[in-house]
Parts: C-alpha cells; structure tokens; sequence
C-alpha cells in the first residue's frame, strides 16, 4: 500500500489556473468529504451505486477532477473503502476536522506572500479517495486526499508544499532527470519550510535519516541523476515514488532537492531573487553548479 500512495502522493498532474492574488480570498472547500461519510453511512445494495450517485456525481469540480486521475470510478472507491473500512474508520474524525485548517491556511499564505509577491493562490479541495495521492492539483485548485493522512498536524504542511507547485515552472518530470525532479519537489520542500520554519514537514522520517545520511545518499544518488528515459524513470520512482529500499523512508529524493536548494538561498544575497529561481528552475545542472552542494 505504501508503494501505491507514493505513486501519486504529491504528483502534480496540472496546475491550477483559478489564482488569486489576495490569500484572504481562497477558499477550503470541505463539502466532498461530509458527503462521502454520508453516503457510506446511509446507502442501501451497492456501495459503488451509491457512491457514484451521491458522493461523485454531486461532487465538487475539485471532486471530478480527482476522480478522473486518481478514484476512476465509484467501483474501485467502494472496493477500496470495504477492504480498508478500519482504516478510514480511524481517519474519519481528522477528516471531517479539516475546515478548522483554514485559518492556519491563509496565515501561511501570507508569509509566503510576504517572502515572494508574485505568489498566487489557488482554492483547496479536501476529499477523500482510495489511499492513493495525499496532494495533487488540477485547473480548479489543490485537491488534498485527506485519508491518506493519519496525522492532522500534515494537512497543512500538505497544502503548503502543494502551494508551491502552481508557483511553480512546469516540468515534463516523467521524461526528465532525477536532478530535475529533486529540484523541482525537493525545491518546494525548501521553499515551504521557509514559510513553515524548519520544525514543521511533511515527512519527518524522510528528512532525519537524510540528515544522518547525507553524504552516502549524494554518492548514490548523483551517480544516475542526469539519466533520462526508462533509466531515468526508474530512478524517479526510487527516489520519489516508493521504489526505495525496503526499510528506507520515502521521498529521499525530497531531501536531496532540499539540500540543493537550501545551499544555493544560503549563498544568495537577495533572497527573493533567489527564491523566485528555485520556483522556476530551468537548467537543473547549472543551478546544481551555482549552489556549490555538495558543501560537505
């Protein structure tokens, strides 16, 4: 299941383009995940009709664009929720406190406002899905899977990090380098721990046992980051999509990219002009030279 999540946990499949300018006019929108508790509570014969009917097609437009890309149907929704019923069991309380994120939210959009002006904001969707993708986002907003988090205190540092995205240069990461993808998420990492500070992450594991392993996880990581094609693509999924080692934490390549971008902002004078070429990094190999890591 692990490997499944990391599959799509945090893949960015488009950018939103319903933008604000103005944090304080973003909405959270909560409204999917009401229904869906609704609907598992109250329906009669098929789970998958039911969801289908009241949860999918009633949905939200943050709803449907999740649905096409990660649920795909009611089907394999109620086939997912019947086989984990504990598991969602034992989510469900966090997830229907997930509107109370709102005010910490716009906060933390502010600070990264106040950091970078350019910054633009997109509405958050809150839902829930099959335990695949913990945050993604489409043309209508962030769509956060909020079972796929056990911890409330991750659900903002969830948005934050996906924030990022939209601000950011896309990139066909599929069919690049895992240089150019260790920039690109591990720069949003970085980037939003400026606007969290350092102690609050999405993935704490991830980032202790980076720092105790720095220097042998650069050896093997630098030894294949420029490869592209199906090279390239498994080393994607090693680093970032739950092909690590078994007993590794995921994302290591998160890490990396942190690193990388921490490294080249410390150098930096102007530290907007600094964030604004992380956000849009163009030649991963360049920036890697300009940011002087590995620094150890």
């Amino acid at each position: 299941m692990k490997k499944l999540i990391l599959l799509s946990i945090l893949l960015i499949v488009g950018c939103a383009n319903k933008l604000n300018t103005n944090p304080d006019d973003i909405q959270v929108i909560t409204s999917d995940i009401d229904r869906f508790w609704s609907t598992v509570d109250n329906y009669e014969g098929e789970l998958s009709v039911a969801l289908d009917k009241e949860y999918i097609e009633k949905g939200t437009d943050g709803l449907k664009d999740f649905t096409s890309t990660q649920i795909i149907n009611a089907e394999k929704l109620a086939n997912q929720y019947l086989a984990d019923k504990e598991y969602y069991a034992s989510i469900r309380n966090n997830s229907l406190l997930t509107i109370k994120t709102k005010e910490d939210i716009i906060k933390y959009f502010k600070v990264f406002k106040s950091i970078y002006p350019k910054a633009k904001f997109p509405d958050i969707y809150f839902l829930i899905g099959r335990r695949n993708s913990g945050g993604t986002a489409s043309k209508n907003g962030l769509l956060i899977g909020a079972e796929v988090h056990t911890d409330f205190n991750k659900y903002v540092p969830t948005v934050i990090h996906e924030l990022m995205h939209p601000n950011q240069t896309d990139i066909k990461f599929l069919w690049g380098s895992s240089l150019t993808q260790a920039i690109h998420e591990g720069g949003a990492d970085f980037v939003a721990s400026l606007v969290l500070g350092d102690s609050i992450r999405m993935n704490d594991k991830t980032y202790n046992y980076g720092y105790q392993h720095e220097k042998e996880l650069w050896i093997e990581f630098s030894n294949k980051m420029h490869e592209t094609g199906k090279v390239g693509k498994l080393e994607q999924y090693k680093w970032f999509y739950g092909g690590q080692a078994e007993g590794l934490p995921m994302m290591l390549g998160y890490f990396i990219g942190h690193q990388i971008a921490k490294s080249y902002y410390d150098k930096m004078e102007d530290k907007q002009k600094a964030i604004y070429r992380i956000l849009n990094n163009h030649f991963s190999k360049r920036f890697l030279e300009d940011s002087g890591y590995p620094n150890f």
